[in-house]
Parts: C-alpha cells; structure tokens; sequence
C-alpha cells in the first residue's frame, strides 16, 4: 500500500484517555515521517491549543485544526488555510447559544476564546476531569464574546458548545442547543462526544482539509491515510484513501472504516502505522 500522507486525530486517537502521548505512538510517528510520509495532526483544537507533546513530533510540519477550518505550516505558524463561518448567521446562532446554560466558545486565527461568565460552568462540564484541564488550558477569557465577534470582517474559524451534566450524568439542555443551532443551514454540527457538540462552516471539515493538504504536496487522494474515533474524524475517515478506526471509536465511524486497530489507551496508533510502513 502506497501512503504517502497520514492524518492523525488527537484526543482519543493518538492521546490516551489521560491526554497523554505515548511514546510508542511517538516513536511509531518520527518512525513514519523518516521513511518518508508526511504525518499531520487532524484535530478539532485551535492552533495554539496543540499541546506542546504534539508539537515536538520530529519532523512534524502540519497541523489541520478547528475540524478542517484551518490547515497550518507548524514550523513557519503560518496558516495555508481557512475556511471560517459566514459571519452573520453565526453572530445569530451564538447570540440565542447564549442566552442558554451552555458553555459557548468562538475560535479565531489559532485561539480559542470563552466568555467571562461561563468559567463557573467549566466544573460542571459533562466530561471527563482530563478534559476539563485541557479545557481550562486553551481557552483565552474576555468580557464579552458577542463583542468579540462583531470586531472581527469574518465569523470563526469555529463554534463549540460544551454542556453541563445534570444529577445523572447526562448532559443539560443539549436538546434545546442542538434544535436551535439546526435552524442555520450554511452550518454543519458534528460531536465530539455526547459532552459537546462542534459547529463549523459546511464546507470545513477535516477531510477537506486532508485533501487541501494533499493537493499542496502533490499526493494523489488515494495516498492518504486517517486514523480516528469520533464524529468530527467522519468525513475525514471516509476522504482518506485508507481509514483506519480506533476500537475506543463511536459505533458509527467502526462501520465505515476499513480496518480498526486498539484503542488509544493500547497505543492503537503505533499499531495502525507499523502495519502500513512494514507492508
């Protein structure tokens, strides 16, 4: 098999359930990018949000970010491209988001950015302690989001809405967030677990993107590769010339792949890569 690009999801795919790297995935990484393809982080994080871990990858170059709407140069952090929202649906659509108990966040030029009055809900947040610090680490506060946006000629790069979990666990007012955020047909919703859901323009998605960077480097779509485990890696699993799923996967991305390896907390992704370099 002739893979010349492989893209690489973050959180549940090459991390494992604690946010961390593990070396054998690190080392399976560097292992691929010497003999010649070129790995790339596919992630639904904004630019300044990759951990530094990630980062130092030897011999890492591109990162595709915000589920597709960005594609960067990591060593020149320079941005190849975008593909933001339309500006004034999204400043509707946040704009009734925020008149709910949700968590909204508005991501722009590689930042990721919160509204003062939602910090008192990250505790509450429907997800794993984890994830709350990765959370807390990559959003940049400001008084107010809605100001924030009007400032900007163009909408995000991409809308995340993160839920608070009621006495069971299970998410508050997801139902009312998701009806209201399907009202905007120039967007499209995806999840990143039943925790959030992540919105970006129609045309963002990781696959897009994987296929932009492709075209850049003069490899044939065929060449490429995705590894991944959630919504957002959807359409990125089914662009790729070979998909591969992790067995921690949601049950809709195990069904479209076309092989599934361990789970992220097995080094699932070392696993996936020694099988394609060694055939």
């Amino acid at each position: 098999m002739d893979i010349r690009l492989i893209a690489v999801e973050l959180d549940g795919t090459l991390f494992d359930t604690q946010k961390k790297l593990p070396e054998e995935n690190k080392r399976a990484c560097e292992a691929a990018i010497r003999a010649g393809v070129q790995v790339v982080i596919a992630t639904g994080r904004p630019f300044h949000g990759i951990p530094e871990e990630a980062r130092k990858l030897r011999g890492l170059k591109y990162a595709i970010c915000t589920n597709g709407a960005s594609l960067y140069d990591l060593e020149r952090e320079a941005c190849l491209y975008e593909d933001p929202m339309p500006r004034d649906e999204t400043l509707a659509m946040v704009e009734g988001l925020m008149k709910m108990p949700v968590i909204c966040d508005v991501f722009y030029d590689g930042h990721a950015y919160i509204d003062s009055s939602r910090l008192q809900l990250i505790e509450r947040m429907n997800t794993d302690e984890p994830f709350k610090v990765y959370f807390r680490s990559c959003r940049e506060e400001v008084p107010d989001v809605m100001a924030l946006m009007r400032k900007y000629s163009k909408g995000p790069e991409k809308v995340t809405v993160n839920f608070i979990a009621k006495a069971d666990g299970t998410p508050f007012y997801r139902q009312e967030a998701v009806e209201w955020c399907a009202q905007f047909p120039d967007l499209v919703m995806v999840s990143g677990g039943v925790g959030n859901v992540e919105l970006t323009r129609a045309s963002a998605t990781k696959g897009a993107a994987l296929l932009k960077l492709a075209e850049i480097l003069g490899i044939r779509p065929e060449q490429t590769m995705a590894i991944g485990d959630s919504g957002n890696d959807f359409d990125m699993l089914q662009r790729a010339g070979y998909s591969v799923g992790m067995a921690n996967a949601e049950p809709e991305i195990l069904k479209i792949v076309d092989d599934v390896t361990k789970s992220n907390n097995e080094n699932g992704v070392a696993c996936a890569i020694q099988k394609i370099i060694h055939n």
